[in-house]
């Protein structure tokens, strides 16, 4: 039996529960900081917009700690994280977080930062920004990326991380 909502359907509680019914995939967006060699962020909003340009999105709250600088960069990289990459996504999840390893990154041939071990990555330059209430979409232009073989993809469903089953 399927619990029935409250009076009040359009409470954002209500809705965030909801919307965590809808599973998605785990990233990583990194870009080259001039304060700390590399910034990171962990982001569940990822999508893809456009195929003519190359068009990709994801969402930036605006009361992130790092606003100014993800609203301010050209470039960045979006890494797709793997199942085994859950402290990662952990890692740069934690809000204010600066407390990045080095070693967590490559360096793409353009010299951006890409999570290694991910399942892939896109290198992207800041196509837009577009208010859309408390946060802001980021929508870059894809101008690289790299696809690594095999692997299964971390996921967030329901407040949690999962892996999907082989």
């Amino acid at each position: 039996m399927h619990d029935v909502l409250p009076a009040d359907p359009m409470d954002p509680a209500n809705f965030r529960r909801l919307m965590g019914q809808f599973a998605t995939g785990v990233c990583v967006v990194s870009a080259n900081d001039p304060d700390a060699d590399i910034a990171g962020i962990t982001v569940n909003s990822f999508v893809s917009i456009s195929l003519d340009p190359l068009l990709v999105c994801w969402s930036l709250g605006n009361d992130s700690s790092q606003f100014d600088l993800w609203s301010t960069t050209q470039e960045f990289t979006i890494s797709i994280l793997a199942h085994e990459q859950l402290d990662l996504a952990m890692r740069y999840a934690t809000r204010g977080s600066r407390d990045l390893q080095l070693t967590d990154f490559e360096r793409t041939k353009r010299g951006l930062p890409a999570i290694a071990g991910a399942l892939g990555y896109l290198e992207c330059k800041q196509w837009s920004l577009y208010p859309a209430g408390d946060h802001t979409m980021v929508l870059g232009e894809v101008i690289g990326m790299h696809q690594a073989t095999g692997g299964a993809p971390l996921v967030f469903h329901a407040g949690a991380f999962h892996r999907i089953a082989d």
